[in-house]
């Protein structure tokens, strides 16, 4: 096999992106219909096939904004788990040990929920 030309390693690049971005489209749409939260503005699953210059830039990371979302929660409701640890503050009877002990002796998360009824 002789060397590949430039433009054919970025077609094949693009056909890869946009076989990628067709598959994550798929996936909401699918997921859209097991949760019943069908995606706004999208009308066929082929939408980004369709539209191929909304394909995102290299720079750009629409994941990434989701996580350090959900990363900030995460150490939001840490920082309060600790603050209330260290001051000792309970909530509806609950304090931290008995959560903590919650947490640790079983993988169920709906005993941790049962404080709530």
């Amino acid at each position: 096999m002789g060397k590949v030309d430039t433009n054919k390693k970025l077609e094949l690049v693009k056909a890869i992106r946009m076989q990628n971005q067709y598959n994550r489209q798929l996936f909401r749409s699918r997921e859209g219909f097991l949760y019943s939260n069908p995606a706004e503005g999208l009308h066929s699953e082929l939408h980004m096939l369709e539209n191929a210059q909304s394909i995102p830039e290299e720079g750009t990371n629409t994941s990434g904004s989701s996580f350090r979302f959900r990363f900030m929660i995460a150490m939001v409701l840490l920082l309060c788990f600790v603050l209330c640890d260290i001051n000792h503050l309970s909530y509806g009877g609950e304090t931290t040990d008995t959560l903590f002990e919650r947490m640790t002796s079983s993988p169920d998360i709906t005993e941790l929920f049962d404080m709530i009824k």
